[in-house]
């Protein structure tokens, strides 16, 4: 059997997982509820759910036998602060989260995009750039990946900059147990806004639906890889991607997230998402060769993951007030 009857096998079978969960579950209650106006909509959303159960699959099977395999550091298996990070990777890579996002926002970027065309703006449409070339989905695909990928650089840093918003973004960087459940680790505020931004950038570049859900999902997983507890030394792939040591780095105490040698003081290095390229070029990064203790400086999340999220909101309310 070659590649391509394998990739259509596996396209097919996709296809009828998708068409018997619509068919059979979701069909009928948008049929109960007289929802069907949102039948193409919610047969769309299936993508997400069915794109987090692979992502779950992979993270189960191989990223976490890769960690047992070649730890970064020496972890409890189950340790009980890593049990809300499992929650939110449900919640954010079966489609709950990005479900009611796109229906929340699903109005509002249908009247920007009415906007736009209004005033006939002519959207990056990569397709074109080079035709013959850019134009082949493949390469489309992975120049929207690296357009994204510098949007994310920048919102990223933004976090780092901006005292309110570093209080939200803290969560993710509270962890100091690191595993390949860690990434969705997040204040629901900042996920929004996140979510938001880059919805809203995909759709000036002219990224199709279907495109977008991979392009995130393909991200999410890698991400993943990168939080995972693993020591593993790309040699000079380390310029192309981002590695858990990498990541790691900008996770540590000290260094991800304060000016170095000034405790206390905003700042931090390798911001990067997927790509070091960004921090190259901004001077953000740093390549480490040893393994750093993860955590933020004098603060301890709470292992509830509602109190989690109200302590975000507090801390960052707190930066409004008079000090």
């Amino acid at each position: 059997m070659d590649f391509s009857s394998i990739t259509s096998t596996l396209s097919s079978a996709y296809g009828s997982v998708q068409e018997f969960i619509f068919a059979n579950l979701l069909g009928p209650l948008l049929y109960q509820f007289d929802l069907m106006s949102w039948a193409e909509d919610v047969f769309d959303g299936i993508d997400w759910f069915l794109f987090g159960c692979i992502q779950i699959l992979l993270i189960v099977v191989v990223l976490r036998t890769w960690e047992r395999l070649t730890p970064a550091e020496t972890q409890e298996r189950f340790a009980k602060v890593s049990r809300a990070d499992l929650f939110y990777t449900l919640f954010h890579r079966l489609g709950i989260f990005h479900g009611l996002i796109f229906i929340a926002l699903s109005g509002f970027f249908f009247e920007v995009d009415s906007i736009l065309h209004d005033f006939r703006f002519d959207r990056f449409n990569v397709e074109s750039w080079w035709p013959g070339v850019t134009s082949i989905p493949v390469v489309s695909f992975l120049i929207y990946l690296v357009l994204l990928d510098f949007v994310d650089y920048l919102y990223h840093r933004a976090s780092h900059t901006v005292h309110w918003w570093w209080q939200l973004h803290a969560l993710h960087h509270s962890q100091t147990v690191m595993t390949a459940w860690s990434d969705n680790r997040n204040h629901l505020l900042d996920d929004t806004m996140r979510a938001m931004v880059m919805a809203f950038f995909a759709l000036l570049f002219g990224v199709s639906p279907g495109q977008f859900v991979m392009l995130i999902a393909l991200s999410q997983f890698i991400q993943s890889w990168q939080h995972a507890n693993i020591k593993v030394h790309l040699g000079s792939a380390k310029y192309f991607l981002i590695s858990p040591l990498y990541h790691r780095l900008h996770h540590a105490v000290g260094y991800g997230h304060e000016a170095i040698g000034k405790p206390g003081v905003l700042g931090g290095c390798n911001f990067g998402i997927l790509f070091p390229w960004w921090d190259m070029v901004f001077r953000t990064a740093i390549f480490p060769k040893e393994v750093y203790p993860t955590g933020v400086r004098n603060f301890t999340a709470s292992q509830n993951i509602l109190t989690q999220q109200w302590q975000g909101l507090v801390n960052a309310a707190k930066e409004f007030m008079p000090k």
